[in-house]
C-alpha cells in the first residue's frame, strides 16, 4: 500500500496551534489571579446596613436599637470582623433581627477628616479605637460599647444579650 499523501496543514500544524491557545489562556488566568490579589471582591454584604440619617427613624419604626460599628479601612482586627461575623450568614441573620445597624468608617487617616456624622457619632460614643460597636437603646438608656474584636462567638454572645436588653427595656416588644 501507497503511503498516503500528506495534506497542507497536517496534523502536526493543530497541535501546535492548541498549545499556542493553552499558553496564551494560562498567561491570561494567571494575570487575572495577580489582579484578584491585589484588587479582592468585595464580599456580598448580609448585614442589612442602614444610612445613619435615617437610621434611628427606621429603628423606632421597628422598634429595635441601633448597633453602630465603627471601623477604619486600615484596621486589620474591623477585616477580620467583616469575614468571620458581617460576610457569616447566621450572625448576619441574628444581627439583622436584633438591630438596625450603621456601619460608620472613619477616613481620618485617608482622607484627613470624617463625614459629619460619622464625626459626630464618634465624639457621642468617645470612640478611639477600631472597630468599635456600640448597642444604643432607643429609650436612652446607656449604650453597650464593645471595643476591639474578642473573637466571633464572644462577640456575638455580647451583642445578643445587649440587643434583648435594649428591646426589654423598651417595653413591650413589637
Amino acid at each position: 500500500m501507497p503511503p498516503a499523501a500528506e495534506s497542507k496543514g497536517g496534523s502536526r500544524a493543530l497541535p501546535r496551534w492548541l498549545l499556542i491557545l493553552a499558553a496564551a489562556l494560562l498567561v491570561a488566568r494567571v494575570a487575572a489571579g495577580l489582579e484578584e490579589q491585589r484588587n479582592p471582591l468585595a464580599p456580598t454584604e448580609l448585614i442589612q446596613w442602614q444610612p445613619a440619617a435615617v437610621a434611628e427613624q427606621r429603628a423606632r419604626a421597628a422598634g429595635l436599637p441601633l448597633l453602630y460599628e465603627f471601623s477604619a479601612a486600615s484596621c486589620d482586627s474591623c477585616q477580620r470582623l467583616q469575614r468571620e461575623v458581617f460576610a457569616d450568614h447566621r450572625s448576619a441573620q441574628t444581627l439583622n433581627a436584633l438591630f438596625v445597624p450603621v456601619r460608620l468608617v472613619d477616613t481620618r487617616r485617608e482622607l484627613g477628616h470624617n463625614a459629619p456624622e460619622v464625626e459626630a457619632l464618634r465624639s457621642r460614643f468617645n470612640v478611639g479605637y477600631f472597630p468599635t460597636l456600640v448597642v444604643a437603646p432607643l429609650d436612652g438608656s446607656a449604650p453597650t460599647v464593645i471595643t476591639g474584636y474578642p473573637g466571633k462567638q464572644s462577640l456575638m454572645q455580647q451583642l445578643t444579650a445587649a440587643g434583648v436588653k435594649a428591646r426589654l427595656n423598651q417595653g413591650p416588644l413589637r
